[in-house]
């Protein structure tokens, strides 16, 4: 009896044993995968693409992320914001809506994101390299895609960006699309403070002091960043389960910013000022109502000047300043109807993917 105890405990013991080398095993799996992943989910379907590459760009290595249903299908550059602050990180969590009838390109920008390194020459961070990239880029998604334009959406500081390259090369593009635009930078935090204390007002509370150190935090307070969420964790989630970014690429997000703040020379006529409003292409405009960012009535100002062979404003009710971040299906569908409206005979959405989880799960 008392062996058959102690085989019964020896046994227990082994069985603990086992349970906490699995434990230990799955969280050190895990801490791997932080650290070193730098991948994007395959995508389960006829001549699809999921591809994450590094691409000699004037000199420089930078990030290009392309995904799509079917590479025949018309093609997406996203510039993101910041400036220097990439959005290549959400992707995997707003954009898979739109790849079931686009091929999407995220590029991260010159010191941005995956394409930081520290030895970057300052000297070369200027609108007119930015520019000069843009094209390179634009010219290797038609080269890779065979197309001979592509639609291009910029959000946030990538409005401004965005629309100096659309007036600059209209022939690269079927239409502009800006989220979350810029209207007039100079007013731009004076409409900010006037909304944080119109929104502290309602609540009856005293309007705090406004500062550098603490705006972002109360744009995120009031709802103007992110409609339904009062800080920046939803966003910090989705980049912390983004495969195609790894620990050093997660810690490089908010170096890439400081580094463009440090060096981003505006040299182009007006400088950091309104964004064109001369277009040679459709001009569309889509702001989160609760955008407080780039606030909405400066975006409208700015868009009622805009003189483009087609111009649209839309407004999605519940979202702020990340419109198809917020609203992903919503926005997919502007983009299919943008689509339809720029390109003649344009594709029909693309059928055939296995309705995998994760992946490929959006394509059909």
């Amino acid at each position: 009896m008392a062996q058959y105890a102690c085989a019964t405990i020896q046994r227990g013991h082994i069985l603990r044993k086992k349970y906490v080398l699995s434990a230990i095993g799955a969280v050190l799996a895990s801490v791997l995968w932080f650290v070193f992943k730098s991948y994007t989910d395959p995508i389960f379907a006829a001549n699809s693409v999921a591809e994450l590459k590094g691409v000699e760009i004037n000199g420089d290595r930078q990030w290009l992320l392309t995904r799509g249903c079917n590479r025949g299908n018309p093609v997406i550059l996203f510039l993101h914001g910041g400036p220097g602050m990439p959005a290549m990180y959400t992707a995997h969590d707003f954009q898979r809506p739109l790849e079931r009838d686009f091929v999407v390109a995220h590029w991260d920008q010159r010191g941005a994101g995956k394409s930081y390194r520290a030895d970057l020459n300052p000297a070369t961070m200027t609108m007119t390299q930015m520019l000069a990239d843009a094209e390179t880029v634009v010219e290797h998604l038609r080269a890779e895609f065979g197309v001979e334009k592509v639609f291009l959406v910029g959000h946030s500081h990538g409005t401004y960006f965005g629309a100096l390259l659309a007036e600059k090369r209209p022939d690269l593009f079927h239409a502009y699309v800006g989220l979350g635009q810029i209207g007039d930078p100079a007013h731009e935090r004076a409409v900010q403070e006037a909304i944080i204390r119109a929104k502290f007002d309602e609540r009856g509370d005293p309007p705090p002091e406004i500062t550098n150190a603490n705006r972002e935090k109360l744009l995120f307070e009031i709802g103007g960043e992110l409609a339904n969420a009062r800080s920046l964790w939803p966003l910090l989630r989705t980049g912390l389960m983004a495969p195609e970014y790894n620990l050093g690429d997660v810690m490089n997000v908010t170096k890439g910013p400081q580094f463009a703040q440090a060096h981003l020379d505006y040299d182009v006529s007006g400088g950091y000022g309104p964004p064109p409003t001369g277009f040679e292409i459709p001009v569309y405009v889509v702001m989160g109502a609760e955008d407080a960012v780039t606030p909405v009535s400066l975006a409208k100002e700015w868009f009622d000047t805009v003189d483009a062979p087609e111009k649209a404003w839309i407004v999605f009710d519940n979202a702020a300043h990340f419109p198809h971040f917020e609203k992903p299906e919503e926005f997919a569908e502007f983009m299919a109807r943008v689509r339809d409206e720029t390109i003649a005979n344009a594709p029909s959405t693309q059928k055939g993917a296995a309705p995998l989880p994760r992946f490929g799960l959006h394509c059909r």
